[in-house]
C-alpha cells in the first residue's frame, strides 16, 4: 500500500443502502506496530462506523503479509521513558491509557467486526484482534503474548483471556511467550475461523453479496455462516495437542496439584526440562531467557484475572503498566531485544523465586484513588 497514512479507512458498497468498512493498519515495515496516534485513529474510526447506519460491518487487517499487528511501538516507548525530566513517563502513561481504553471499546462494538489474522498477531495487537466479534486466523497465523521477553506483562485484557484458556495453556503462553498457529487458536477459542491467506479477495466479494439488513443479529448470523463455510484447516497441525503429555508433566493436572508454592515447582521444571519437540523447546528457552519478575507477576495476573470482569481487568492492567514503565526491567528488556539486539538482558532478579512479595506489591500498587483512575468511567 502506497499511502503513508498509518491507518487507512475505506468503505465499499454492498447493495443500494449498505456499506462495508475496512480499516488497515499501515506500518508494514514495523509489522504494523501501533503508537498513540494510531490508537486514537483506530478508536475514532470504529466509533464513527458504529454510529453510521449505512455501515453494516467492519473488517480490520494489517498491511503487507507479515503481520496483522505486532503490538505497540516499543522503541518509541523506550525512547520516551529514557528521556530526562519530569515528563519522561508522560507518553507511556498516555499510550497505555489510550490503548487499553480504546481496545476495551472494541469489545463493545455491536456490528460485525471481522479481524483478519494474517501473520504475527502479538501483544497489544492481539489485544485489538481479540476484541473483534469475528476473528479469522489465516494459515500463516502466529499468535502470542510475548511480553515476558521484554520485562512487561501480557496486557490489553490478557489477564482475562489467559485465565480462561484450558489449563495449562494460559500459563504456558504467558510464561513462555510461545506463538500458536491457526489450528491451536481455533481449538482454544481465540479464533472462530481458519482461512487461507489468499482468501481475502474471495471473502470481500462474498461479504458484498450478503443480503445485509438493519437487524444486527441477522447480520452476525450471516457472517458466521459465510465464514464457517469458507473455513479450512487442512495442513495445519496443532502445536499444543502434540505436546499435551509434556505439558501435563510440566504443569500437572491443575495449578493446585503443584502445591502451595506453584511457581517454585514450575520454575524448576521449566528450567530443567528438555524436549525434542522444537516448538516446546523454544518455549522453554523463552522462559529461561525471560524476565523473572514478569513470570512472578503472571502467576498473580492469572489468579486475579480468573475472578475479574473484563472491565476490571482492563482497569487493573493500567495499574500494572503504570508501575512497569517505572521499573527497570521493561526498559532493559527493550534495550536487549530491540535497541542493542544483544539478547542479553540484565534482569533485576536471576530467577522468579527471587521475586518476593514486596517487589510484586510494588508492581501492583495503584497510584490513584478509585475515582481518580484514568479509566474510572470506562
Amino acid at each position: 500500500m502506497s499511502s503513508q497514512k498509518p491507518i487507512l479507512t475505506e468503505e465499499i458498497a454492498c447493495g443500494p443502502r449498505h456499506r462495508l468498512a475496512i480499516l488497515t493498519i499501515n506500518k508494514p515495515a514495523a509489522m504494523n506496530a501501533v503508537d498513540l496516534t494510531m490508537v486514537g485513529m483506530i478508536g475514532e474510526a470504529l466509533e464513527q462506523w458504529q454510529q453510521d447506519n449505512r455501515v453494516v460491518a467492519v473488517l480490520m487487517r494489517g498491511a503487507g503479509e507479515r503481520a496483522f499487528c505486532a503490538g505497540g511501538d516499543i522503541r518509541q516507548l523506550y525512547d520516551s521513558i529514557n528521556a530526562k525530566g519530569k515528563k519522561r513517563y508522560q507518553y507511556a502513561d498516555a499510550f497505555f491509557s489510550g490503548e487499553y481504553g480504546k481496545n476495551y471499546r472494541v469489545h463493545q462494538f455491536t456490528k460485525p467486526l471481522i479481524a483478519w489474522g494474517q501473520g504475527f498477531v502479538m501483544g497489544g495487537g492481539l489485544g485489538l484482534y481479540i476484541g473483534a466479534n469475528h476473528r479469522i486466523g489465516c494459515q500463516s497465523l502466529k499468535l502470542a503474548w510475548p511480553e515476558v521477553r521484554i520485562g512487561l506483562f501480557p496486557d490489553v485484557a490478557a489477564s482475562y483471556y489467559l485465565a480462561r484458556l484450558p489449563y495449562p495453556m494460559g500459563h504456558w503462553m504467558a510464561l513462555t511467550g510461545s506463538h500458536i498457529n491457526a489450528a491451536d487458536a481455533r481449538q482454544l477459542g481465540l479464533t472462530q475461523y481458519t482461512l487461507s491467506d489468499d482468501d481475502w479477495p474471495a471473502l470481500l466479494e462474498a461479504l458484498q453479496q450478503l443480503a445485509w439488513s438493519d437487524n444486527r443479529a441477522i447480520n452476525h448470523q450471516q457472517v458466521r455462516s459465510l465464514v464457517t463455510t469458507m473455513t479450512d484447516e487442512q495442513g495445519i497441525d496443532s502445536h499444543w495437542q502434540s505436546v499435551s503429555d509434556d505439558l501435563k508433566e510440566l504443569f500437572g493436572d491443575s495449578l493446585e496439584s503443584l502445591g502451595p508454592q506453584p511457581l517454585m515447582r514450575l520454575d524448576a521444571r521449566l528450567r530443567e526440562y528438555h524436549s525434542d519437540n522444537e516448538w516446546l523447546q523454544q518455549g522453554l528457552e523463552n522462559y529461561r531467557q525471560g524476565c523473572p519478575a514478569t513470570a512472578a507477576l503472571i502467576m498473580r495476573q492469572l489468579e486475579r484475572g480468573a475472578t475479574m470482569s473484563l472491565k476490571e481487568v482492563v482497569q487493573w492492567e493500567l495499574v500494572l503498566a503504570y508501575q512497569a514503565v517505572r521499573h527497570p526491567d521493561f526498559a532493559e528488556g527493550i534495550r536487549a531485544m530491540v535497541v542493542d539486539k544483544d539478547n542479553q538482558p540484565k534482569w533485576q532478579h536471576s530467577s522468579a523465586m527471587q521475586v518476593d512479595d514486596t517487589w510484586l506489591n510494588q508492581l501492583t500498587a495503584s497510584p490513584w484513588q478509585a475515582d481518580e483512575h484514568p479509566l474510572a468511567d470506562l
